[in-house]
Order: C-alpha cells, then sequence, then structure tokens
C-alpha cells in the first residue's frame, strides 16, 4: 500500500520550503536529504517531492517520458533554448536522441584529441607565470571554445564562432536567473536582463548564419553540425534548420557550462591538495615524457581518470533536476500524484554520507578498484540516467582528460590567500571566482 511522503523539515507558515530553497538552495536539500528516501516540499499549491534515493532518482529519471515528464525547471527553460535534447519529451526527444548520438560515439566521434588540443593551446597563449588568472572564468571559456570546435570547425564558421563565444557568458547569466526568479524579474529594466537581450540575439543570428552556411557549401567539415545535418530519423527525414538550431544551441549551453565548471573545480581541488598534485604531475611525466597528450594516451592515465572521476562527484553541476508525473503513480513505497513535481539533487546524492565516506573530502583514490567496490555502481550517475543521460559524456570526459593533462604540465596553480571560494547554485553549480597564481612548471 502507498504512503504518503513526509514533509521536509523547514516549513514556514504561508510560504512553506520557498525560503529555505530560494535562499539556501543546495545547502538546504543537503541539510533534509537524511529525513527520508522522498519528502514533500511545499513550493506553492503544485505538489513537489524532493527524491533523495539513488534508487528511486533512477526508476523516476530514467523512464522514456511516458510516466515522468520534463518538470517545471525545463519548461521556463524551452522559450529561451528550444526543444533540444535538454528540453524536449517523449517520442520526439527519442527521434532527436538517436540522430544526435553518433556524433559523439567513442568509435567515431566528430572530434580528437588533436583538435582539443589546438583550443587548449589557442585558450591558454597568452598565459605568463606571475599573472593571476580566475579559473572558474578560464575554464567556462575554454569549455564553450572547445564545444563549438566541435560543432563549427569550418572555416567559413570563423566569425559566428566567435560570436558564440563572445555571447554565451551573459546569456547563461540570464537563463540562470530565469530558472529561479519570479517572472517579474525577467521583465524588469536591469543590466544584466538587457546583457541577455542583447547575447540572445547576438547567438540566434551566429548560429542560424552557420546552418544557412553549411546548408549552401554542402561539404561534410568532419564535426558535429555536418554529421547532425546527415543524420535521418527512422523515417528517411533530416533535421529541419529550427531542430538544427535547437539541438546546437542546447549543446552548447549544456557543453560549454558543464564541462567548463568541472574543470575549474578541478584546479581548485588540485591546488588545495599538494599530494594530488604530486601524484598527477609524476604520472603526466612518466607516461607522456613531457609530449602532448594522444587519444591513446588517455587509459594509461589512470590517477588522472581517478581525479575526473572524483571532481564529477564532489563537485559535479547536476545540483537541481525535476520531473512532473503525468498520472498517479507510486514511487517506491510513496504515492506521486498526477501533476506532482518531482526534485532531484544529483549533487547531494554524490556527497551522501550514507554512500560515500567522507563525502566533503576531495579524495581520488575512492576510485582505486578495491575501494570503489564499496559503492554501488548504480548510485554514481555524474551524467544522468536512462535516455536522459548527457549525450555529450565522451566528449565532455574526454575534454577534462586533455585538459588536466596538458595545464598542469605546463602551470603550477597557486589560490589567491584570502580568497573564499563559495558554490554558486543557479542553471549548475559554478564558483563565484577562482583566482589563482601562474607558476612555471
Amino acid at each position: 500500500m502507498a504512503v504518503h511522503a513526509p514533509p521536509a523539515s523547514g516549513k514556514l507558515p504561508l510560504l512553506g520550503h520557498i525560503p529555505a530553497l530560494a535562499l539556501h538552495r543546495l545547502s538546504f536539500i543537503e541539510s533534509v536529504r537524511h529525513e527520508g528516501p522522498v519528502l514533500r516540499i511545499h513550493l506553492g499549491r503544485t505538489p513537489t517531492y524532493l527524491v533523495n534515493d539513488y534508487r528511486l532518482y533512477r526508476e523516476a529519471f530514467g523512464d522514456l517520458g511516458t510516466v515522468y515528464a520534463r518538470g517545471r525547471f525545463f519548461r521556463k527553460l524551452v522559450p529561451l533554448l528550444g526543444n533540444g535534447l535538454g528540453t524536449s519529451d517523449g517520442p520526439f526527444h527519442m527521434r532527436q536522441r538517436r540522430m544526435v548520438q553518433p556524433a559523439f560515439h567513442p568509435a567515431k566521434p566528430a572530434y580528437d584529441a588533436a583538435r582539443l588540443l589546438e583550443v587548449v593551446d589557442n585558450q591558454t597563449a597568452s598565459w605568463r607565470p606571475g599573472t593571476t588568472v580566475d579559473l572558474a572564468r578560464e575554464m567556462d571559456r575554454l569549455g564553450v571554445a572547445v564545444i563549438t570546435k566541435a560543432l563549427f570547425s569550418a572555416s567559413s564558421a570563423v566569425g559566428e564562432v566567435r560570436a558564440v563565444q563572445e555571447s554565451i557568458a551573459d546569456f547563461m547569466v540570464g537563463v540562470g536567473i530565469r530558472t529561479v526568479a519570479p517572472d517579474l524579474v525577467e521583465r524588469l529594466p536591469l543590466p544584466v536582463n538587457r546583457r541577455f537581450e542583447a547575447a540572445s540575439d547576438r547567438l540566434e543570428r551566429a548560429i542560424r548564419t552557420v546552418i544557412a552556411t553549411y546548408r549552401k557549401e554542402g561539404d561534410d567539415h568532419h564535426d558535429i553540425l555536418s554529421m547532425l545535418m546527415a543524420a535521418r530519423d527512422a523515417e528517411g527525414r533530416p533535421m529541419s534548420d529550427r531542430e538544427l538550431r535547437d539541438e546546437v544551441l542546447s549543446l552548447v549551453v549544456a557543453g560549454g557550462d558543464t564541462t567548463g565548471h568541472v574543470l575549474g573545480w578541478a584546479f581548485h581541488e588540485i591546488a588545495r591538495h599538494p599530494d594530488v598534485e604530486r601524484e598527477l604531475h609524476d604520472e603526466l611525466r612518466n607516461v607522456l615524457s613531457g609530449r602532448a597528450v594522444t587519444t591513446d594516451d588517455l587509459p594509461k592515465l589512470t590517477y588522472l581518470q581517478r581525479v575526473i572521476k572524483e571532481c564529477l562527484r564532489l563537485r559535479n553541476p547536476g545540483w537541481i533536476m525535476m520531473r512532473r508525473a503525468t498520472k498517479d503513480v507510486r514511487l517506491g513505497q510513496y504515492a506521486i500524484p498526477e501533476g506532482a513535481e518531482l526534485m532531484v539533487s544529483g549533487t547531494s546524492m554524490l556527497r551522501d554520507p550514507a554512500l560515500w565516506p567522507r563525502p566533503d573530502r576531495f579524495d581520488p583514490d575512492r576510485w582505486l578498484p578495491e575501494r570503489a567496490k564499496e559503492v554501488p555502481r548504480e548510485a554514481y550517475v555524474p551524467f544522468g540516467v536512462g535516455t536522459r543521460q548527457c549525450a555529450g559524456e565522451h566528449l565532455s570526459r574526454m575534454t577534462m582528460a586533455v585538459v588536466l593533462a596538458t595545464i598542469p604540465a605546463r602551470f603550477r596553480f597557486r589560490p589567491v590567500p584570502g580568497h573564499r571560494v563559495k558554490e554558486v547554485p543557479l542553471g549548475t553549480m559554478s564558483a563565484n571566482a577562482l583566482p589563482m597564481t601562474l607558476e612555471a612548471r
């Protein structure tokens, strides 16, 4: 027999949990996760449930969209991002996923280590020992540069690529605000809104222009956009220009935002842990002997891979995700009514002390084979689950590996004294700033 989920603590009269979630966000979710696998969260008239159990998370969020559809968070994104993989649902989502996924298949991806290294070299060309850089912003820019290079490699797209790269930061700030703030905020004549609108217009023009250019040229540029344009659905139909636009924008936002955030956190943790820095540098020296990393080297860099896995666990960017029940349903032992919103925090689950010993400690060695088996494999889901799992996971992992195999071999990073690093959970979880002084390696 299904039971009703208990309410989370911290509920206020009339206001419910709105102040707790609005003011504290991730810390509120982490503070109540021990109260039960599913908790009732009062956020107005719509029944909302916080899912804290990874098994129930996999059940609900791995659904094909027939029982659990995209939630309120994603519905606010559709007017901003279109109907790409990150926001679509149901049969259309499955159609698009089947057409997009081959561009990221490890056996024949539309990118390689050499192309990623070119981006890293370009983005770090101006770095000099003794200068201070904000690694959070630098890695965000690098993440965007990687996805745009993988998307559009044609020389004819250089201007549009630059426009995308210059616009995406202001666009993402505006998207983040619109997903968590009341609708009234986006109508106010604030500087952040004006920057968002200008960035949105530039992005729209740039993406539509590059699609039109590729159509006119008709060449295979061996990049993601070329593969998307060549893709056909089960009935032999290609994507329309609108569908291409939505997928491109979705990939730029998801790929650049999340990969860049995790890389920034990776450099933060490496700088804070001299033993990790030392072991990583020793492995790079032993495996690469001073040369550039190649795709064949990546499986040999086992400690580097453990660093990446631990960053994805401790600093996972998916601090909040939502789904909506399309009918009355039972989740585990709990009754979920039709129309209810389900909320989950991947970040919180990957820090759950019931699963991860000393969860707030950055410890790459927790991924040694003998230790990793202590945690259920199904509990580690840094890129999501099921058909909603990130299509660009392979590119993201490869980017992190190439960057962490290249930049630490050239520079050592020292955090600026006195700066307090804070987590900033908006659309995804980023850092407020990561100022670091560069030292020659």
